[in-house]
């Protein structure tokens, strides 16, 4: 596994998931930052990686991603990220995926495997309310 190779999927990745205009910010993720102003936002983080699933050269891995509100109005923000959960639409995290699965050439396919409902993820000191996806690289 290349440390670059992972870094243009997610490059990939997150062009993306900024054709969806409703997420102000994507970070990549090689990008993670300290803190998050601009909501919602999308962060990156690397999940499971298999090695050598089919005895090629690169694995195939999990990224998670994760979209983040603010926790100030939360009625507002869960119904702003069920939007997220929806599979077209403009504002659809499979339907951003689904259009084009080869992350512009990083990966020979992609596929949404789920989301895993809505939480809080902590980043730096600031708890965010939030809904995570598994993104499926195949290498």
């Amino acid at each position: 596994m290349t440390a670059n190779y992972i870094k243009n999927v997610g490059s990939g990745l997150k062009a993306r998931l900024a054709t969806i205009t409703e997420l102000l910010q994507v970070f990549a993720l090689h990008e993670l930052p300290s803190k998050v102003d601009v909501f919602p936002a999308a962060i990156m983080l690397l999940g499971q990686v298999d090695y050598d699933p089919t005895f090629d050269s690169d694995p195939d891995f999990i990224i998670r991603v994760i979209i983040l509100t603010s926790n100030q109005d939360t009625p507002t923000a869960l119904t702003l990220l069920v939007d997220f959960l929806e599979t077209s639409g403009t504002k659809s995290v499979r339907a951003a995926i689904e259009g084009d699965k080869t992350m512009g050439g990083k990966c020979s396919d992609s596929r949404l495997v789920r989301s895993l409902g809505f939480g809080s993820t902590q980043l730096g000191r600031v708890t965010y309310l939030s809904t995570e996806f598994e993104v499926q690289i195949y290498a």
